[in-house]
């Protein structure tokens, strides 16, 4: 079930500049879902922001919901939305939260924080790759951070020297060993290469590239490429495990491409305090 509302919600900048801008929400559908398992039934509001601005690289996410209640008394707990709670690069926002009972109706009060992440290579947030061919299978984040790494890695050309060379396959094990590519233990394996490649490939495309990702605190928010032209080539992305990422291009990567990976850092982020004050329910 669900129904069209029209509710403003006043956000502020958490800082403490004594004034700070507003951002209103406009919450324009509710649904509400009911299940014999009450922990499966939820109620999910859609709402558009306006206010600030929000594409590519000025995107949104909720950080918490931190307080939730309907008028039957009864608080609700935050709920993954169907997609995830990811950043979103569009001015739509989904809040899904338990359901209250049948009694309910209307949410009394909503408060949360959301994360509002404007990322430039000046704050940090944006880390870019020039020629990024020239940089296989080293840490492309080694000169800003310590505590996440994405490796570029050539993967056709590492099997080719297995069959060519095992003297100088070995060697690179070694290199992708030291720049945290293949963990310590893995690579003294004489199945090394087959288990840690196992599962790489591409998303309905033979063009892609392969990482391999470290990043215990989920910092990354995107990997970014673009041709020589500034023009976006990303065609979609497979994830192996935690740390296989293959993302998959319109046509074959060449050497004056540019890799631009984003990723929160502190400078980069915003967090904003919101409240809504009455919902009516279905």
């Amino acid at each position: 079930m669900t129904k069209k509302v029209l509710v403003c919600i006043a956000l502020g900048l958490c800082t403490k500049l004594t004034l700070a801008q507003d951002v209103n929400l406009f919450v324009n559908d509710i649904k509400e879902e009911r299940h014999l398992e009450s922990d499966k039934s939820f109620v999910e509001l859609s709402a558009l922001i306006k206010g600030i601005k929000i594409d590519e690289f000025n995107q949104v996410k909720i950080k918490s919901i931190t307080n939730a209640a309907a008028d039957d008394g009864s608080t609700l707990q935050k709920k993954e939305s169907f997609f995830g709670d990811d950043y979103s690069n569009n001015n739509e926002l989904d809040i899904k939260l338990e359901a209250p009972t049948r009694k309910a109706t209307n949410l009394v009060n909503i408060e949360g924080v959301l994360k509002y992440f404007s990322p430039t290579e000046a704050n940090g947030g944006k880390v870019v790759v020039k020629n990024p061919l020239n940089y296989y299978n080293k840490n492309l984040l080694g000169k800003k951070y310590k505590d996440v790494k994405v490796t570029l890695v050539d993967k056709a050309a590492l099997e080719k020297l297995k069959e060519k060379d095992e003297k100088e396959y070995q060697k690179k094990l070694n290199e992708l060993k030291e720049s945290g590519v293949i963990a310590e233990g893995m690579a003294e394996t004489v199945d090394a290469f087959k288990q840690f490649f196992d599962g790489f490939g591409s998303f309905g495309n033979e063009n892609a590239l392969s990482f391999y990702v470290e990043d215990p605190n989920e910092k990354i928010v995107e990997i970014l490429i673009y041709n020589a032209d500034g023009e976006k080539m990303n065609y979609g992305s497979s994830k192996y495990g935690s740390h296989k990422l293959s993302i998959s291009l319109k046509e074959e990567a060449q050497p004056n491409w540019t890799i631009e990976v984003l990723v929160e850092s502190e400078q980069a982020l915003k967090e904003l305090k919101f409240k809504i004050a009455s919902v009516l329910l279905p």
